[in-house]
Order: C-alpha cells, then structure tokens, then sequence
C-alpha cells in the first residue's frame, strides 16, 4: 500500500474546483497507482501523469518506500509548464 502525500500547491488547485470535480479528483489519487491511463513521463526517473478529462495529474512514485507524491494538479495545456 502506498503513502499518498499531496503538495500544497496541487492542494490549492484542488480546492478551487466544483465539489463534484474535487471528489473525482480525489477518487483518482485513492487509485493511484493503478488508477487508468497513467504515463510515464520521458525524461524524468520517477514522474508519471495522470489524466482524468482535461486535467493532469503529476506525481512522483517512490517504489523503495511506497510513496506516491502529488505534485501539480492543473489543465492539461498548463501542467508540463516548468516541470523539473
């Protein structure tokens, strides 16, 4: 079972959406990381994308100590922006 911790800022994007948006938001981080249509993004270690209608979920997958780490939740012309 893996630890799920979500980032501030992709916190703050969540709380600004609709409820209906944010609890679909939350069931889809519940199932990571076996939720559906998840990517791993090139050129990155541990970075993988989530995609659930226009929105993107990135997140880092820590296998050695099962952790999941949100780390931006945005649109899906937005999230790639300035990834590191």
């Amino acid at each position: 079972m893996y630890k799920i911790v979500i980032e501030k800022s992709a916190e703050k994007f969540i709380r600004k959406q609709t409820k209906d948006r944010q609890q679909k938001i939350y069931d889809a981080i519940k199932q990571l990381p076996f939720g559906k249509d998840i990517k791993k993004l090139s050129g990155f270690k541990d970075k993988y994308r989530l995609r659930i209608n226009d929105y993107r979920i990135i997140y880092n997958k820590y296998d050695d100590v099962y952790v999941i780490d949100v780390v931006r939740i945005d649109n899906r012309g937005q999230v790639y922006n300035n990834l590191t």
